[in-house]
């Protein structure tokens, strides 16, 4: 499946699982949500390996692509906890357009750390993306 067609289904359904877990947050803690939400995750990743015959464990070892996985994990984990407390401390209108905004971060870093070519375009889309920040929390 083209990467297009992959981004446009997570993009729904990360929105869709927003409003979910705002509603659901109104009765359970952001601690026992994330860990519901991620070990469903888990549970999948691990489902998904097993069918595509995928051995995770021959292709983690110490080097530097698994420390990076680490460093990613553990920025996520953070990410993913600040976003369930907000997302149960603030309306998802405000929040979840927000947390979506990590896409301009992500497009700066892919310039400035991946070289990444630097169109006019994407400067545009970030200038956007701090405008919409600023009209959301107003």
């Amino acid at each position: 499946m083209h990467y297009l067609a992959l981004v446009l289904m997570a993009m729904v359904g990360y929105g869709v699982f927003s409003i979910l877990a705002k509603i659901a947050l109104r009765n359970i803690p952001p601690e026992a949500a994330v860990i519901v939400t991620n070990g469903l995750l888990l549970i999948s990743a691990v489902a998904w390996s097993i069918y595509r015959q995928v051995s995770v464990t021959s292709h983690i070892s110490l080097n530097t692509p698994t420390l990076l996985l680490l460093l990613a994990g553990a920025v996520l984990s953070f990410s993913i906890i600040s976003f369930y407390l907000a997302l149960s401390r603030g309306p998802a209108s405000v929040v979840v357009p927000i947390f979506s905004m990590s896409f301009a971060v992500a497009s700066v870093l892919g310039i400035l750390i991946l070289g990444e070519p630097l169109k006019m375009v994407r400067i545009l889309g970030v200038l956007m993306a701090i405008g919409a920040i600023a009209l959301l929390t107003r």
